[in-house]
């Protein structure tokens, strides 16, 4: 006999979607990607975000009574452009109300506070949200001017942090650490990743960093590490710490297919935001039983100083 799913059973698998939580979606809106969590956010209204890079040369020398200056002040700018985001989506929730999802249909309200409309904005739109811009825009987007009347592809709105280290290194006049590794292999990667933390200069090598790399490679260390060290009565397959050093192995969804590593301390790498954090100024419309959904904001990433950067970038 075939089993048989009661109108009950559906209204509690999709839960209730009853009236309109604006605290419960301000919630999901600013909920963080994973690779934010380790940046350090910075406010600017400006279109272009400009910083300086003070550096003084050495000054202390032997005393003696005549006047001998020495040291000069160097400033460096730093710009990290805004970049502003969107979403634009349009749907009829009526075309659910003769279909088995009618539940979700509310004809006594406004439809943009109908159980459907919460259910879509809610499950769908803001997850998928998060997933663009932790996947295709915070680390791999490719910046591209939109053409205007024609909907952009996602990817192309920013250019991601591993896109920048990509250019830079092409384009080889940035001051950044490039540290020269062989091609990555499931054999070589713990040697490799040894060696990219004895590159670190010794000026950042003390410091608490993160080496942030693709979830594949940090995988494939620790499978090596245990191939290697397995049998050590002090073994133990949680270590992330780079031997040696303070540099902790941190694995990025946004880093997916990736074979860059890199590090810089928390404040230099920068994820830019201008007056809301994320899509947080959703707009929902309800015009001629269309509902219209639309978001837009500023969000960039960068890195400060330059000479704060170590990073490894495959030809």
């Amino acid at each position: 006999m075939a089993e048989t799913i009661s109108l009950q059973d559906l209204k509690t698998a999709f839960g209730t979607y009853i009236g309109s939580n604006q605290k419960d979606i301000l919630r999901l809106l600013t909920q963080p990607t994973v690779s934010e969590k380790y940046m350090t956010t910075v406010a600017s209204q400006d279109l272009i975000y400009r910083a300086s890079k003070a550096v003084i040369d050495d000054l202390v020398q032997g005393f003696q009574k005549t006047w001998t200056p020495k040291g000069k002040a160097k400033f460096t700018p730093i710009e990290i452009p805004q970049r502003r985001h969107k979403i634009d989506l349009s749907f009829y929730p009526d075309e659910i109300v003769e279909t088995w999802l009618g539940f979700l249909a509310d004809e006594s309200t406004d439809r943009k506070v109908w159980p459907v409309t919460r259910y879509i904005i809610e499950q769908l739109i803001l997850p998928k949200v998060l997933d663009n811009r932790e996947l295709k825009l915070i680390g791999t987007g490719d910046y591209a001017a939109p053409v205007d009347g024609t909907a952009q592809a996602v990817g192309l709105s920013m250019d991601g942090f591993c896109t920048i280290l990509r250019d830079k290194h092409t384009a080889g006049t940035s001051s950044i650490n490039f540290i020269d590794l062989e091609v990555l292999t499931e054999e070589n990667i713990f040697d490799q990743i040894e060696h990219f933390g004895r590159s670190v200069d010794d000026l950042y090598i003390n410091l608490s960093m993160n080496v942030f790399l693709s979830r594949k490679w940090y995988a494939a260390y620790h499978r090596k590490r245990r191939d290697l060290h397995g049998m050590d009565t002090n073994y133990t397959g949680m270590k992330d710490v780079i031997e040696g050093t303070n540099l902790t192995l941190v694995p990025l969804p946004s880093m997916t297919g990736q074979n860059i590593l890199f590090t810089t301390p928390r404040e230099n790498f920068i994820r830019l935001i201008n007056r809301n954090n994320g899509a947080s100024n959703i707009t929902v419309e309800s015009i001629d039983r269309q509902i219209k959904v639309f978001a837009d904001w500023y969000e960039s990433v960068g890195f400060g100083i330059e000479e704060a950067v170590f990073a490894s970038v495959p030809v």
